[in-house]
């Protein structure tokens, strides 16, 4: 079977915006296009991906925590909302009652009342409707302009002289989830609100990057966990070959670029790191093991396997120069980005080159007096 790649886009030159986190707030896309002239957009999680059946859906701490970092509540309202009186019963009447989109703004696109100006490609992040994104699988909803980047389908975009391929991998990491599809149908999981990766996922998304690899193309890894926290992303960006991942999940108040040689010591530092991944994921694999492999299909079994030769994927000791794995260390660039109320990224892209932009709401020092996060949003609840 082939791989299905999402129609490309061809222009000469021109910028790519990468944002995250929207929360349901689908109308800033185009707010942040008409600001910095866009051409596509890539967005890496919280999407926003609730219909208006999602309510029903949802754990009372999940929708609790939408309701407090939602930028599509008034702030009166959401005090109004969580105060320690209001009862989850309280706080879901008073959600069906309102006349605004609390959860999301999506509805109001599938009802064709609102539309995105430029192409989006986005990925789904760890709060999110895994019955809304089954439904855009399956092709019942459907919108223009708007792709969704998964483990089996990707997108080439030719602009200013650079093919951009991306791949997307949606969902919070949890390992203890790895081998858990909740109310998913297929490779996909989720429940209750939230959604998390699964090993057939990351199995299927390798077995895709194989089936399509072009060396004249720049490979981008997309996904919501950040593989600066995350060992085994950082594993499955060398097994794609990924020359960019672009990430979120960690809710700060300014973007992060980086490279593994401008944070580690030596290499081996970071094949340590990776090490230390695979450990962790082999402790738990070993405990479920008998039990997974006498409950998966052949079909899924040669996805498992796609996944352990990830965890397994490692990089050479004591590399050469040129070696691949040294290669990758120095130039696979990494960008984290804050929330989309927060900060954005910006590819320019001409002649061949990618430049890039960060650009940040920020923060003031008060958090040393006041003992505040400098993070803007809260762990992730799944």
């Amino acid at each position: 079977m082939s791989t299905p790649t999402i129609q490309s886009i061809n222009t000469p030159a021109g910028k790519v915006l990468c944002v995250a986190d929207l929360r349901g707030n689908l109308s800033q896309l185009n707010d942040l296009v008409d600001q910095t002239g866009a051409k596509m957009i890539i967005h890496c999680g919280d999407f926003g991906f609730y219909d208006s059946d999602s309510l029903n859906r949802i754990s009372d701490r999940t929708l609790k925590h939408l309701v407090q970092y939602s930028t599509l509540i008034p702030p009166a309202m959401r005090t109004r909302l969580l105060q320690a009186t209001v009862t989850p019963d309280s706080l879901r009447s008073q959600i069906k009652a309102s006349t605004t989109h609390i959860l999301s703004e999506l509805p109001l696109y599938l009802a064709g009342q609102k539309n995105f100006n430029v192409p989006v490609y986005t990925v789904w992040g760890a709060c999110e409707d895994v019955s809304v994104l089954e439904k855009f699988r399956s092709g019942e909803y459907a919108l223009e302009n708007f792709h969704i980047i998964d483990e089996s389908s990707t997108a080439v975009i030719d602009i200013g002289g650079v093919k951009l391929r991306l791949f997307g991998l949606g969902g919070a990491y949890a390992q203890h989830k790895l081998f858990d599809i909740g109310d998913g149908v297929s490779t996909i999981a989720g429940g209750s609100g939230t959604m998390w990766t699964t090993a057939l996922q990351i199995g299927q998304l390798v077995d895709t990057a194989q089936k399509i690899f072009d060396p004249t193309e720049t490979r981008v890894l997309v996904s919501h966990a950040s593989p600066g926290r995350e060992g085994i992303l950082a594993q499955l960006s060398l097994v794609l070959k990924a020359d960019f991942t672009i990430s979120a999940g960690l809710h700060f108040r300014y973007g992060i670029s980086y490279n593994e040689f401008g944070v580690q010591g030596d290499q081996e530092l970071y094949r340590n790191k990776l090490v230390n991944s695979q450990k962790s994921f082999m402790d738990m694999w070993e405990g479920i093991k008998s039990h997974v492999e006498n409950s998966i299909s052949e079909e899924q079994r040669v996805l498992l396997e796609n996944c352990l030769s990830v965890v397994n994927r490692l990089p050479a000791m004591n590399t050469v120069p040129n070696d691949k794995d040294e290669a990758a260390f120095k130039n696979t660039w990494n960008f984290n980005l804050p929330d989309a109320a927060s900060g954005l990224l910006l590819l320019d892209i001409n002649q061949g080159k990618i430049a890039t932009e960060t650009r940040s709401q920020g923060f003031n020092f008060s958090y040393r007096r006041n003992n505040v996060s400098l993070r803007s949003g809260s762990p992730v609840v799944a």
